[in-house]
């Protein structure tokens, strides 16, 4: 088992879950023979319920949505993904049972994806990409420098990368940091040195790491210190638009008798909501927790300030005198 883990370079209970999962979910005749201190199978000619790699077709239809995945990641041009996206998308052919009826180019004037663009420069986030994916594999730390996004402050960090995730137009790693003791994200663009360790993980949290778990109490990727319950009421004019969407996995709705909507949610963290209701302006209230609705109205408060209190007057006024 040592030689399969130090071969594949990782660990030795990585080769034990994979086997389980061969045996287990795929039923692969996977024996230990004590004899000769060894796992086999029985019998060696045994193949998946698919057949061999070279028996597994795709119909047109996922040939199709394999075609659309692709077209989705553009952004991935120029980088060293790109590369294996073109070859991925010259095998396609091979893996259909019969010509596909609709080519790229085709595609392109029928469907559209809008994103983000990447933060950062491209080559050496994928770079970077690249580096964590083959220590992730291998269950080997790293040492980044990183710049936090608040103060710009560099500090030193030994991570053990357990998960790569792309939000708005941004990549990040999710891992165990040993600075502060605990799982952290990190923006992969604000990385600004990395190198390998050539040590293993070795402070256990990798095994009870869900990514699901891991962002399912967060907005969108920033987690808090503690789960909190937010309530929240729309006006009868935004609550239509409210309705159309789930907004997070723990909601619940309530309808209102003027038709105004009550949206709560359980959530670690309130700063990217707080972010996300602003855009709402008077359409939203924050009925709970107190902390999140005080914020909101000292953020509004110094709006106002801003643009000179409830006088057009003043308002105009300091517009005009402002340099252009």
């Amino acid at each position: 088992m040592r030689h399969i883990s130090d071969m594949l370079e990782v660990s030795q209970r990585t080769v034990y879950r994979d086997i389980e999962e061969l045996r287990d979910d795929w039923g692969a005749p996977i024996e230990y023979d004590r004899h000769s201190q060894c796992y086999k199978l029985t019998p060696p000619d045994w193949q998946p319920p698919f057949g061999t790699l070279r028996d597994l077709q795709l119909s047109t239809g996922e040939g199709i949505a394999l075609l659309l995945s692709l077209h989705a990641f553009q952004e991935m041009h120029g980088t060293g993904f790109e590369l294996a996206l073109r070859s991925m998308i010259s095998k396609l052919p091979s893996l259909l049972p019969e010509p596909m009826s609709i080519d790229p180019e085709t595609l392109s004037s029928i469907f559209s994806f809008s994103f983000e663009p990447l933060r950062g420069d491209a080559k050496k986030v994928y770079a970077l990409l690249d580096m964590f994916q083959r220590a992730i594999k291998s269950e080997s730390t790293l040492i980044i420098e990183y710049a936090s996004a608040s103060s710009g402050k560099i500090t030193k960090r030994e991570l053990e990368p357990f998960h790569l995730r792309y939000f708005e137009g941004a990549w990040y790693v999710v891992g165990y940091c040993y600075l502060r003791q605990e799982i952290r994200t990190f923006a992969i663009d604000r990385i600004c040195e990395i190198k390998e360790t050539g040590k293993r993980f070795s402070s256990g949290t990798k095994e009870n790491f869900n990514p699901d778990t891991y962002f399912g109490s967060s907005w969108r990727l920033e987690r808090g210190d503690r789960l909190e319950k937010i309530v929240l009421r729309f006006t009868p004019e935004q609550a239509r638009y409210i309705r159309e969407r789930t907004w997070h996995t723990s909601q619940k709705t309530y309808d209102e008798e003027d038709g105004s909507l009550i949206l709560e949610f359980y959530l670690s963290g309130t700063a990217e909501i707080k972010r996300w209701l602003m855009q709402f302006g008077a359409q939203v209230e924050v009925l709970e927790p107190f902390e999140l609705r005080d914020s909101v109205v000292k953020e509004a408060e110094k709006m106002l300030e801003m643009y000179g209190g409830l006088s057009c007057f003043v308002s105009q006024k300091r517009y005009n005198g402002v340099k252009r």
